[in-house]
């Protein structure tokens, strides 16, 4: 039987998703959970590997087991054995061969600023605080040139063990509401700080130390320090993960578009 869970997490406390020699891993949590309910060793495959300190709200993940088991007890009776900052929000059976990594279709990443003056301390362990000068109209024309199919080498950063640097985005924007400002993105894969460094390429625009063609000009290739600075992980969200509809499980969400 194959299961996929659908886990929210706090990323500040653990070095990413991915389970480590010497670190603490979400993975790693989740599977120790696991094996106490079962009383068995699980191995748990997730869809993203966040970095450190990155948090998720959508992260998807599947398993194998021998025999049937209810999915209250992977939602219920695993959260009873997780520590606060994870949870696993839902569980659902899937048919054999799914794979949460291979069969996942595109993903939605969410960073969160804010121009406020002061920061509330309930918004700071998600947020980025940035100067209220910034050129939001600068920033959204230069976000326009992200949908497509770019060589996003000067975006990633060294160890991700990716050989393809190309992906796509299906679309990219800034959302405002009062100081605060998220920027959205969705694409077919991510590289290792990908999104981090495309919002401290963007802010450089906003803060006019870089023209939206000059950040334009980074989506053909070039060396990571052509871009700009990686924006700190605390700001960075894992929205959620997508799967094709023969891979989607009742309420799934299409990938966008555009």
């Amino acid at each position: 039987m194959v299961y996929r869970l659908t886990i929210s997490y706090d990323g500040a406390a653990y070095a990413g998703w991915q389970r480590q020699d010497n670190a603490v891993a979400v993975q790693e949590v989740l599977e120790a959970a696991l094996a106490d309910l079962l009383a068995r060793p699980v191995q748990v495959v997730g869809a993203s590997r966040t970095d450190t300190g990155v948090h998720a709200r959508g992260q998807a993940a599947h398993l194998e087991l021998d025999s049937p088991v209810a999915l209250s007890a992977l939602v219920y009776g695993v959260n009873h054995r997780l520590p606060p900052a994870v949870r696993v929000l839902a569980a659902h059976a899937m048919r054999g061969g799914f794979h949460a990594r291979r069969h996942a279709a595109g993903k939605e990443y969410v960073y969160r600023l804010s121009r406020a003056a002061v920061l509330s301390p309930l918004d700071a362990p998600t947020t980025v605080r940035v100067p209220d000068r910034l050129d939001v109209e600068a920033m959204t024309a230069a976000a326009a040139a992200l949908p497509g199919r770019h060589d996003f080498s000067a975006f990633a950063l060294a160890g991700g063990g990716h050989r393809q640097p190309v992906r796509t985005i299906v679309a990219a924007r800034f959302v405002e509401s009062g100081d605060d400002l998220q920027f959205q993105v969705v694409g077919d894969g991510f590289l290792r700080g990908m999104v981090r460094a495309l919002v401290g390429t963007l802010l450089e625009v906003g803060l006019g130390r870089r023209t939206g063609a000059q950040f334009a000009a980074l989506l053909a290739g070039g060396a990571r320090t052509a871009a700009g600075a990686t924006a700190p992980a605390h700001g960075l969200t894992l929205q959620r993960v997508f799967y094709p509809k023969e891979c989607q499980a009742p309420g799934d969400p299409d990938l966008p578009t555009g």
